[in-house]
């Protein structure tokens, strides 16, 4: 008999509220950096009006962001059935360092946006490392995908599977 869909993660499953806070993250993610990369591409006119845009997008996904580093560090990491303890111990420590680089830009975004009229050292600061971490993110998150298709492609595990439902088998939890 097969138990039903977890809403929290369990020993070797993520849960809904992890596959959601997932692809929420992303969804958010990509579009806030495509926001905040064509700031710099508009005309004069328009640059306070896309700093804008991004400036509240932001603002209105901080807390689910947060929300999403906070359960991470939390639930941990639910152990991938058919990968190796060093797979999974890398792969962990990838997910680690692309949620304390998340958390970079949450601090370092606000501290910007809110000394920038002063246009003092603090939103310098924070300017760079909003930029430094936007483009780390990006190679984190092409490195993630990356590493996703090779799973998908060249293994035998459930590595891709797992992020879009919660498994239902009743091994899951006995091994």
């Amino acid at each position: 008999m097969s138990k039903p869909r977890s809403l929290l993660d369990r020993k070797n499953s993520f849960g809904w509220l992890s596959i959601g806070l997932h692809w929420f993250a992303t969804l958010a993610i990509i579009l806030l950096w495509f926001i905040g990369q064509s700031i710099a591409l508009q005309s004069i006119e328009q640059i306070d009006a896309r700093r804008s845009l991004h400036v509240t997008l932001g603002l209105i996904v901080w807390l689910p962001l947060v929300a999403r580093i906070a359960w991470r560090f939390k639930a941990g990491h639910p152990y991938v059935n058919g990968q190796t303890l060093m797979t999974h111990r890398l792969a962990k420590a990838a997910h680690y360092v692309m949620l304390l680089v998340l958390m970079v830009m949450l601090i370092s975004g606000p501290l910007m946006a809110w000394a920038m009229p002063e246009r003092s050292a603090l939103s310098e600061t924070a300017f760079s490392f909003h930029s430094f971490t936007a483009k780390a993110l990006a190679a984190l998150v092409l490195l993630h995908i990356l590493a996703a298709l090779k799973h998908l492609m060249f293994h035998e595990d459930e590595t891709v599977a797992r992020i879009f439902v919660p498994r239902t088998d009743d091994t899951q939890d006995e091994e």
